[in-house]
């Protein structure tokens, strides 16, 4: 399944800050660029409150179609930094926004307590903040979303967030304890998985979603294949990177495209100076032709 990357079509119109929910967290938002602030982070010794949860939305503008497809896109940063605005997402959103899609770009619930236990509850924090995004969207009439061509992905913690989506939440068997926004009707078509990782291989027989994956063969802090996030055993717990995710998908007959990268870095679409790296504009045509063959085919 290759195909050409497309040209961009459409100029875009950006919606900023539009609420979809409110959530009980710490924070939803923080710098990545600069010290992350104390008194933030003093929170995770308290009570979670409530938080209003946003995106950022990327339109076409005057494209004729009557249904559009959805590229719901989710930042990294550990599930504890990070924002919707950040520089990658932003250029994610806006070119696919160009090529016909409405793009989000969604803040999530940040931050937990430094436990196994809290970890796994950002995880599943961010899971339903999605899901809720999602549904939101489906909400938006005006935005003419086909809820049969719905595409999820992240770089990192959204990476994560992605997949969980597609294959715990939404899969033939969602994951013991989650209820979807979203029934009949609505499908996810593929993931994009950008250095991200999942917990349980076996997740994988819940669904048949085809996955594009990248990542560094010497990631520094989710392992290629399978160990522990920055090596802490003590609380992380064990995952599976791109590597290992795309080798089960293939052996359960799941298309699956995965390239792994030399670049011993974690996040390869930014540099030091976080300015956008020839691997972003790599990944975003891969990621935006490998859509584009889904779309065409109801084969994968």
């Amino acid at each position: 399944m290759e195909t050409t990357a497309p040209a961009p079509l459409y100029e875009i119109v950006r919606e900023t800050d539009v609420p979809y929910g409110e959530a009980p967290g710490f924070w939803t938002e923080a710098p990545v660029r600069s010290p992350f602030p104390i008194f933030k982070m003093m929170r995770i010794f308290g009570r979670r409150r409530n938080l209003p949860l946003t995106m950022d939305l990327y339109v076409p503008v005057a494209d004729p179609a009557e249904s559009r497809p959805l590229l719901l896109m989710m930042h990294g940063g550990a599930f504890f930094i990070g924002n919707k605005g950040e520089s990658g997402q932003v250029a994610w959103c806006r070119h696919f926004a160009s090529l016909g899609y409405v793009a989000a770009s969604i803040n999530y619930r940040l931050g937990f307590r430094l436990s196994a236990k809290g970890i796994r509850q950002a995880e599943q924090d961010a899971l339903e903040d999605a899901d809720c995004a999602l549904a939101c969207l489906m909400g938006r009439k005006d935005l003419r979303i086909d809820p049969q061509r719905v595409f999820v992905a992240g770089t990192s913690a959204g990476a994560v967030t992605a997949l969980n989506l597609a294959y715990g939440l939404y899969g033939d068997r969602p994951m013991d304890g989650f209820r979807p926004k979203l029934g009949a009707g609505f499908r996810i078509r593929a993931v994009g998985d950008l250095w991200g990782y999942v917990r349980d291989l076996d997740m994988l027989e819940r669904a048949r979603i085809p996955i594009i994956a990248f990542q560094s063969e010497k990631d520094p802090v989710v392992p290629f294949d399978s160990g522990y996030p920055l090596k802490a055993k003590w609380f992380a717990g064990k995952v599976y990177g791109t590597k290992a995710t795309c080798e089960r998908a293939a052996a359960l007959g799941i298309c699956c495209r995965h390239y792994p990268c030399p670049e011993e870095r974690h996040k390869l679409h930014l540099d030091e100076s976080w300015q956008l790296t020839p691997r972003f504009y790599e990944i975003r045509d891969k990621m935006a032709a490998f859509f584009a063959a889904i779309l065409e085919s109801d084969t994968v």
